[in-house]
């Protein structure tokens, strides 16, 4: 009886030390999954952030003539392993140096961020993981825009000509945007970034210059198609590491409430596009090569009244080079 009791015994403490074993290996599991997901969450965070970037000359279009146009955008995160939200605090100089005696800079373009991102935990369960992809954020931002100007608006009352040399210039408003996007391995060498983002700009009037009603534009709406990385392994790895390298931007937007009068369905006034291709050289941690396209209203603060299209050259800092930042996502199981 003893020797069938110990028998119970050691049969009892083995069923408890598997069930402990499988539960620890359980718990490191969630662990690791909690953990990758939060890593891919403040990847895409991070990568959606503007960049800081420098272009040079005034590239091809109506672009005045420039020495160089560039952005500082320093940025400033909250956030936490254990947490599914993050919050930013991003500040941004722009400057155009013109290309004319004494190389002027046009008064400067000030933006400041403060924005709150948060995972949507039930997205890889629901209809929408299926037209999109398996992760999902929504994102919302108070954003000040201004040119640190105290001069009046127009030069004159009565012919309506903007001073742009000192006029005040002056926005607030509020971002809303929900993002999809997936960080997959695509072979044991390679990944792929895809993102999908809809977001729209709200200006309420009494947080803007009251000269800019119905003359800026207070209602915007976006969506953004991110890419890099090849989708899968082609049979010619050059290809493959060039994709790697690179990454694709396409954005558009819509300009909705009243805007200078022009037509509601004006695409040549009220519609926006920018696309944005950049290259990492392999070398190079922090900067990139690009080549934009921008066709819409000027984002260059009081200048906004000129329908702006050029495609420019330069180089970008401050940034996400996927090869260095998100490799090791494809390696955890």
């Amino acid at each position: 009886m003893i020797g069938l009791g110990s028998g119970r015994f050691r049969n009892l403490l083995f069923l408890i030390v598997l069930v402990q074993t499988a539960a620890r290996g359980q718990q490191s599991k969630m662990i690791l999954i909690d953990t990758l997901s939060h890593t891919k969450f403040m990847t895409i965070v991070n990568y959606n952030k503007d960049q800081s970037y420098v272009s040079f000359g005034s590239g091809i279009g109506n672009q005045v003539p420039l020495i160089v146009e560039a952005q500082f955008t320093p940025s400033y995160f909250i956030s936490s392993n254990k947490k599914r939200w993050a919050m930013m605090v991003n500040p941004q100089v722009q400057l155009r140096m013109l290309n004319k005696n004494s190389v002027p800079i046009q008064v400067p373009s000030y933006h400041i961020y403060g924005s709150y991102f948060r995972t949507i935990d039930n997205w890889r369960n629901s209809f929408f993981s299926k037209l999109f992809y398996d992760n999902a954020m929504w994102f919302v931002s108070y954003v000040h825009h201004s040119n640190g100007q105290d001069g009046k608006f127009y030069l004159n009352d009565t012919t309506k000509v903007i001073n742009l040399a000192s006029g005040n210039f002056s926005v607030n408003y509020m971002e809303f945007g929900i993002s999809s996007y997936m960080l997959t391995p695509s072979s044991s060498s390679f990944f792929s970034l895809r993102q999908f983002k809809i977001h729209a700009n709200m200006y309420p009037t009494a947080w803007s210059d009251p000269k800019l009603k119905d003359i800026y534009g207070f209602i915007r709406v976006f969506n953004t198609f991110d890419f890099g990385g090849p989708w899968k392994q082609g049979k010619k790895d050059f290809i493959s590491r060039w994709l790697q390298n690179s990454t694709m931007q396409i954005k558009t937007g819509w300009i909705i409430d009243n805007y200078r009068g022009f037509d509601a369905l004006d695409v040549t006034k009220r519609f926006i596009v920018d696309l944005n291709y950049k290259y990492y050289l392999p070398w190079f941690d922090e900067m990139a090569f690009f080549v934009r396209f921008y066709h819409g209203q000027d984002y260059y603060n009081i200048y906004f009244e000129k329908q702006l299209t050029t495609l420019s050259f330069g180089i970008t800092t401050n940034t996400i080079k996927l090869a260095s930042n998100i490799h090791y996502i494809g390696k955890k199981k």
